[in-house]
């Protein structure tokens, strides 16, 4: 879809559109990774993320989907958890075995569910926190090769939100793939600019080799300016971004992930006057908007 802002038309992927397992970019993910589950035989999964994870929510909806046992490792206040809807709730009616523990704890956590598992001769699949994997990545390689089938319109510009980067990295290569030189702006929603550049180079060189593409045109380009002190933080601007998102543009920006890239993303074009086709992909994030109520 299209939309006017700051004088320029904005193209927007509707990601949260996607059908499966809560949508969303997770959803997208868990569907390619959950693919590579059921043809190595896995059993159990074991994962990570926050109390509203959309990563959580949707490897619980798989597992229970695929009547397999699941393990969340969760950080985050566990008060919090028990009292709000969203991802937290289809989490707690999901089935899964919920640990908490804090986020130095979480590799330990892991370990210890993987061994609980393989003591009762299951067969667990250590999925790593906002499916931060070859495969999940690879589900945007095939994202962005659905985009120029169904739109003769090639972006000179793609803004997303940015957690643990696979969205991107795949993104990045899948412009590759198809000769694209369209730059790639990802908005951090927690990490600072060096680890978050660090995670998505690391993974699209992944890609790059397992595509055996040689003529990279992507760098990763994280932007930090807008975290408003860390994940799940926001301001005024990004606020009032969301609260009118629906009004405005027809379609719903929650505070911890797509406002705060909305926000970055017009602010960026602003800056250095940008102009040319923006897209905007839009990550999902219903499930976190509808998690709490207003203050």
């Amino acid at each position: 879809m299209i939309i006017d802002v700051l004088d320029n038309s904005f193209f927007v992927v509707r990601d949260d559109l996607y059908p499966f397992i809560g949508g969303g970019n997770k959803g997208r993910k868990l569907s390619k990774i959950g693919d590579y589950v059921k043809k190595n035989n896995y059993n159990a999964i074991v994962t990570t993320g926050g109390i509203q994870s959309n990563h959580c929510r949707a490897a619980a909806i798989f597992a229970a989907q695929n009547n397999m046992e699941c393990t969340l490792v969760l950080h985050g206040d566990e008060k919090r958890f028990h009292a709000e809807n969203g991802n937290a709730k289809l989490m707690r009616l999901s089935g899964s075995r919920i640990v908490f523990t804090e986020a130095k704890g979480i590799s330990d956590a892991m370990d210890a569910a993987v061994v609980d598992y393989y003591a009762k001769d299951l067969n667990p699949y250590y999925l790593r926190g906002g499916g931060h994997t070859l495969e999940g990545a690879m589900a945007y390689v095939d994202a962005v090769k659905d985009l120029f089938e169904i739109t003769d319109t090639r972006p000179d510009y793609i803004f997303l939100p940015t957690g643990t980067g696979s969205t991107q990295a795949g993104i990045m290569a899948g412009l590759d793939l198809m000769g694209s030189d369209c730059k790639v702006v990802g908005i951090s929603v927690g990490r600072e600019r060096n680890s978050a550049e660090k995670h998505v180079t690391n993974l699209y060189c992944e890609l790059r080799n397992h595509l055996y593409l040689t003529n990279g045109k992507n760098s990763a380009l994280v932007l930090d300016d807008y975290l408003c002190g860390g994940y799940e933080k926001s301001n005024e601007e990004i606020n009032d971004i969301s609260e009118k998102s629906l009004s405005n543009y027809g379609f719903v920006l929650d505070t911890t992930y797509t406002a705060k890239a909305f926000y970055g993303m017009m602010e960026y074009v602003r800056k250095k006057s940008l102009k040319g086709h923006i897209f905007f992909w839009h990550t999902g994030g219903i499930l976190n908007f509808l998690a709490k109520s207003k203050n």
